[in-house]
């Protein structure tokens, strides 16, 4: 055996135990708690049989005395089998015993000796081999695993030559190429003719003796030093492919050595051969070392004592103690570590919005009190002995079910589309409709709605209102996903109900006809009184009654605050804390902005004076009736302060309701997502006033600024751009601290 196999051998019989005797201990950290150190020593498992059984097939490649390089192509190789038992020892050692069987073959032709010799040897091998996987150095859960191996193994082997064909004829290679049945240097070589090989190995090459070795042994020793990979199938099928050189302990498997006479003289070296093959292998049962542990409850590396003393959730209370796990950090919590709770009302007091609830009351999910009206109505919705609160189905007569109130759909009356703007009559009788609407469809396009509904009967008596009130072309629409639907026809068997439920609604709260009438007319008039002195005199009944001061307009009339009439469309930043926005279109292009509906002079100057204080100062009041515009003085109301009647002028007049000072302009000089490079950082530097922010995205913007008017903020981006060389800086427009586009800040610094 030569120095390389020697060497390989030691060095991984040394890596073997090596890997094996460590034992890594973890690094104490200084910050922590030492814990007690254990007494009693990890006892090791216990060793298992569960072998594993392979079978593969691969070819047989020969390197010895034949051939000029002494190298067989894998083309003419010959086939082997393998035959494999394995059983692993930890995680990363396996060791294994198989056999080999095939035949192992060379033919020499046309060599520079021209001996061209051939044999075929049949070989059988049984060995013993050690596999290392790496399992050091790569992850725990992967599918592919490269190995190594090295072994040991009895070798035997039978080898013969073609000398003869069928015919009994020998074989005579002449220089020409061809092979005849006499010597090319006979006398009778003229007389020779030529036959062909039948590549039948008749001749025992040991037994023909050629170099007068005599009976030398055909069994011996060899090192099989390999390497490949195996591949996961499942937790019992393993695929392995790999090639194995083995060195063997002789020279004689081709019958030519060193030693041999005349052209037959080969090198000094051993012969060898290489298997390369691929395999199946069943694991009887094992499973890997990891999954086991998991399955089986095997926690030999857990701390125990550890875990009983961790606090997940920093109360103070160690888990294995603590009744109430996930405690938000900081909040105070019991000897059990649950939430303190001083009322007792079962939410703990970081919950509880009412921290001194009476005893036994009962409380809602925040811990309030509940009074005996909403006590009465849960109890009512659970018995719900009525139907008051059942899910209500409609079908048409062929079954077709209409509306289920299970999907709460949001209806609404639709009393028109227009892509142009409103003429004036049309305007008008829209704002004096006190639910109304508006809904940009598109750059062109507002849809105006009026009321909305959670159910298709309260929609259907809206709509009947609208047209008694000349609207012939309202319909009942729903609005899903952003768009628009037509809701279906309403059964023609129900047309009674709604009749009556209009005639109730209207003798019942004449005041509230026009929003409230809608909600509530699935009962008689006994259950709307009820409901709406309930909940809706929080909403318009309080125009009236909210305080002493308060003057009603004349019935039929419909306050609005309006906010300004502009020539181009403002985005919805202007009006962002602008509550009931009505966006019109009028038909000689401007675009009015009102807030509001309100049926008491009282509350219209209230919300105007809220308007007022953010920002609106030119914001007044209008009044509609009747489908006109009227005068607050025909519209009845009689306010205590002179500057509460301040109107604008006719409707086509452009009228800016905003604050001047409060659009306000910023040069933007950079946005990143992280610190600025250090070039435009130091730009930046030169630069006074740069401020930096955060945007609703996430990233930093740089700015300078602010500046009051426009022609300032031009000046500065000029100036940053001639002499400091920020060439990509730009001006940004602000309303209020908002971002609002440059066209709409000039638009409302018009007037």
């Amino acid at each position: 055996m030569n120095k390389g196999i020697k060497s390989t051998l030691l060095f991984l019989l040394i890596s073997s135990v090596l890997f094996s005797q460590t034992d890594e201990k973890p690094i104490a950290d200084s910050t922590s708690t030492p814990l007690p150190e254990k007494t009693e020593e990890k006892k090791p498992d216990g060793f298992i049989f569960k072998p594993a059984i392979g079978l593969g097939t691969g070819m047989f490649s020969f390197y010895g005395d034949l051939y000029d390089k002494h190298f067989q192509p894998p083309m003419v190789s010959r086939l082997g089998y393998d035959l494999n038992v394995s059983q692993k020892f930890n995680d990363y050692l396996q060791f294994n015993f198989y056999v080999l069987f095939g035949k192992l073959g060379a033919n020499e032709r046309s060599a520079p000796n021209n001996r061209n010799l051939n044999f075929e040897s049949e070989i059988r091998v049984g060995g013993l081999n050690l596999t290392y996987n790496f399992d050091h150095f790569l992850p725990k859960k992967r599918e592919a695993t490269p190995y190594i191996s090295l072994g040991f193994e009895s070798f035997e082997f039978l080898s013969k030559t073609d000398l003869f064909d069928q015919y009994g004829n020998r074989y005579y290679y002449w220089s020409d190429g061809s092979t005849r049945n006499i010597d090319e240097n006979a006398p009778t070589a003229s007389m020779a003719i030529e036959i062909q090989r039948d590549y039948t190995y008749e001749s025992d090459i040991r037994e023909l003796n050629l170099d007068g070795f005599g009976k030398y042994p055909e069994r011996t020793w060899a090192v099989p030093v390999g390497a490949g990979a195996m591949f996961k199938i499942n937790d019992f099928w393993t695929f392995k492919i790999g090639a194995t050189m083995h060195f063997t302990f002789t020279d004689y498997v081709d019958g030519v050595t060193s030693k041999s006479i005349g052209d037959r003289v080969g090198t000094k070296g051993k012969d060898k051969f290489m298997m390369s093959s691929f395999s199946l292998h069943y694991n009887f049962g094992m499973k890997d070392k990891e999954e086991e542990e998991d399955e089986n409850g095997n926690f030999n590396d857990v701390d125990f004592f550890a875990l009983d003393l961790s606090d997940l959730d920093k109360d103070g209370v160690s888990d294995a103690a603590d009744s109430c796990q996930g405690t938000p950090e900081g909040v105070p919590v019991d000897a059990k570590g649950c939430p303190l709770d001083d009322d007792g009302d079962s939410y703990p007091n970081y919950k509880d919005d009412e921290l001194n609830s009476p005893k036994d009351a009962f409380v809602d999910v925040k811990g309030v009190q509940l009074n005996d009206s909403i006590i009465d109505y849960q109890y009512r919705f659970y018995m719900d002995s009525t139907g008051a609160f059942a899910t209500v189905v409609r079908h048409d007569h062929n079954g077709k079910e209409l509306y289920n109130n299970l999907y709460q759909k949001e209806y609404m009356v639709d009393v028109g589309t227009f892509k142009k703007g409103l003429p004036p009559e049309l305007m008008t009788k829209y704002l004096s409709i006190g639910d109304i609407s508006s809904t940009t469809i598109d750059d062109s396009t507002t849809k105006y709605t009026a009321g909305k509904f959670n159910n298709l009967l309260d929609a259907e008596l809206r709509k009947k209102q609208l047209i008694a009130e000349g609207l012939t072309d309202a319909k009942v629409v729903y609005k899903q996903n952003g768009k628009f639907y037509d809701a279906p026809a309403y059964s023609a068997t129900n047309n009674g109900n709604v009749a009556n439920n209009t005639t109730n609604n209207t003798t019942n709260n004449t005041t509230n006809n026009t929003t409230n009438n809608t909600t509530n007319n699935t009962t008689n008039n006994t259950t709307n009184n009820t409901t709406n002195n309930t909940a809706n005199n929080t909403t318009s009944n309080n125009t009236t009654s909210n305080s002493n001061n308060a003057v009603a307009v004349s019935s039929g009339t419909v306050l609005r605050v309006q906010l300004g009439a502009y020539k181009n469309r403002l985005s919805k930043n202007v009006f962002k804390d602008v509550p009931d926005l009505i966006e019109i279109k009028t038909d000689d292009g401007l675009y009015k902005y009102m807030s509001g509906s309100f049926t008491s002079f009282e509350e219209a100057a209230k919300h105007k004076v809220n308007l007022l204080l953010k920002g609106y100062q030119g914001a007044f009041i209008t009044a509609y009736k009747d489908g006109k515009r009227v005068s607050l003085k025909e519209a009845g109301a009689t306010p205590q302060k002179k500057e509460d009647v301040i109107e604008s002028g006719a409707d086509n007049t452009e009228v800016n309701a905003v604050n001047k000072k409060l659009v306000t302009f910023k040069v933007q000089v950079g946005v990143f997502k992280s610190e600025p490079p250090a070039d435009k950082l130091a730009k930046y530097e030169k630069v006074k006033g740069v401020s930096k922010e955060t945007t609703p995205t996430g990233l930093t913007r740089y700015t300078v600024g602010p500046f009051a008017d426009y022609a300032s903020a031009q000046a500065a981006k000029e100036d940053l751009i001639k002499n400091i060389g920020i060439e990509d800086a730009f001006i940004l427009a602000f309303f209020n601290g908002e971002y609002i586009t440059i066209q709409e800040a000039l638009e409302l610094l018009k007037n």
